[in-house]
């Protein structure tokens, strides 16, 4: 039997409580159907995941701990080719903020996109990553990566980076306050650490935030509060926060998850709807609109105090 009150991840002065209970039967089943990925390995025996969330900080993360997908995991989701994006909005807001004689570490560099035009643009830029076929691809393009993880990168890395950014990272950490310090650790005084994490207040709440967004893929799921809160937890500045436009790749996951969640659950308006032909009214407004609406991701912009 499951405490329903276990400490929290983030704040170690917090308890979470249980918030949900998910059969491992059915997780398996839908990366097996949806990706064609054998999860089972990841869940060891354990007949169910559950969904606790930080009483402080709101942060909401999945326990037991140990079921996140390791290298080969990602190395069979890299096959799709949206899943490593080369540029996002992430990378160019990060970008804006630079003013090129920096130090910086990209944590979990994955595809390569942002760590390699950063250095074709002669930015003094590093990075780590544990997917092994992605650090052999950056030793071959002449990178700067390391294959270890932060926690032993600091060892040999104190107060060394003015930047160190991580982008769509944090929410695949279990162990959030270890990866968290170590990057403060490696920042040099008054660095910069530069975080963007799917925004779980966004529209991709209509959907949970899809499959993708639970075990073994992402460990925790994150919003303006639990950020907020990840601030006072370790005694950070937050410069700035940036909201993504919703962009034209989750433009239809966008529409559609209004429609599933705000339209087909009520007959009359449903009915409505399809009579009437409006989903093409509302795909065109939505296009109208779209540089105000929120997308996807947020990105923070923490100072080191």
């Amino acid at each position: 039997m499951i405490n329903s009150i276990i400490n929290s991840t983030l704040d170690k002065k917090s308890k979470a409580i249980l918030k949900e209970t998910i059969a491992v039967d059915s997780l398996i089943a839908v990366y097996k159907s949806t990706f064609n990925i054998d999860v089972q390995k990841y869940f060891k025996s354990y007949d169910n995941i559950y969904l606790f969330e930080c009483q402080n900080t709101k942060f909401q993360f999945y326990y037991p701990f140990g079921v996140g997908g390791d290298s080969s995991f990602y190395e069979q989701l890299q096959s799709f080719e949206w899943y490593y994006m080369p540029w996002k909005w992430e990378h160019e807001t990060a970008k804006s903020l630079m003013k090129g004689g920096e130090t910086i570490l990209e944590v979990g560099c994955g595809g390569l996109g942002f760590i390699q035009r950063m250095q074709n643009e002669d930015f003094n830029i590093f990075g780590l990553e544990l997917n092994e076929d992605c650090v052999l691809s950056a030793r071959q393009k002449q990178l700067k990566v390391y294959n270890e993880t932060i926690q032993n990168h600091v060892k040999s890395h104190i107060k060394f980076y003015d930047v160190i950014c991580s982008f769509q990272v944090l929410e695949h950490i279990s162990d959030v306050r270890s990866f968290i310090q170590a990057q403060i650790d490696c920042l040099k005084e008054d660095g910069k650490l530069i975080v963007a994490v799917p925004d779980n207040d966004s529209f991709i709440k209509y959907t949970g935030g899809g499959l993708l967004n639970k075990p073994p893929h992402h460990m925790g799921l994150w919003n303006k509060t639990s950020l907020i809160g990840l601030a006072k937890c370790f005694n950070l500045n937050i410069e700035k926060i940036y909201y993504e436009p919703l962009q034209d790749y989750h433009f239809k996951w966008y529409v559609e998850s209004i429609i599933n969640s705000k339209i087909k659950p009520y007959r009359i308006l449903n009915k409505v709807f399809k009579k009437f032909k409006l989903r093409r009214f509302l795909y065109r407004y939505v296009r109208m609109n779209q540089k105000n609406i929120k997308g996807h991701t947020m990105l923070v912009v923490y100072t080191k105090v």
